[in-house]
């Protein structure tokens, strides 16, 4: 039963009392129920008003999912990289390319620290060859590329 069916169910009730309609109890009852008759009819329009800004919510959300492909399609092309270091951890601040299979591997400093790795599609030996300087001096042009931007 809806909310407006309720509402006339008791306006029903309170009419079949056949209360005096002279008496204060009788119009505070028949206060109530305009009262009660009047939320239900604004509950009624909320509740279509709410349905109406779902579809459109929905219909949105359908069309920016229709943007994001077309926006977004270009960067499947690029590699392959998620983020995630060799040893599984999610904080990879450089990345490798292997020379043989072309899989990009994610490494922070400590993998780096180790002098080497094996690629773990293809199995082959990647060995780093770095100085310290080098990666103060991209941490430094990194740290000034952000202030400019």
């Amino acid at each position: 039963m809806k909310i407006t069916e309720k509402a006339a169910y008791v306006k029903g009730l309170v009419e079949g009392l056949e209360l005096d309609p002279k008496d204060k109890q009788t119009k505070v009852f028949k206060a109530l129920v305009d009262l009660v008759n009047e939320m239900a009819q604004e509950i009624s329009e909320l509740e279509q008003c709410y349905d109406d800004v779902c579809d459109q919510i929905d219909a949105l959300d359908e069309d920016l999912a229709g943007v994001e492909d077309a926006l977004y399609e270009d960067d499947d092309d690029e590699d392959d990289f998620d983020g995630v270091c060799s040893c599984g951890c999610d904080d990879a601040a450089y990345e490798v390319t292997c020379p043989t299979c072309g899989t990009v591997i994610g490494l922070n400093e400590d993998d780096l620290g180790q002098g080497g790795m094996t690629c773990p599609k293809c199995g082959e030996t990647l060995e780093f060859d770095y100085d310290e300087d080098e990666l103060d001096d991209t941490d430094d042009a990194e740290e000034e590329s952000e202030k400019l931007d």
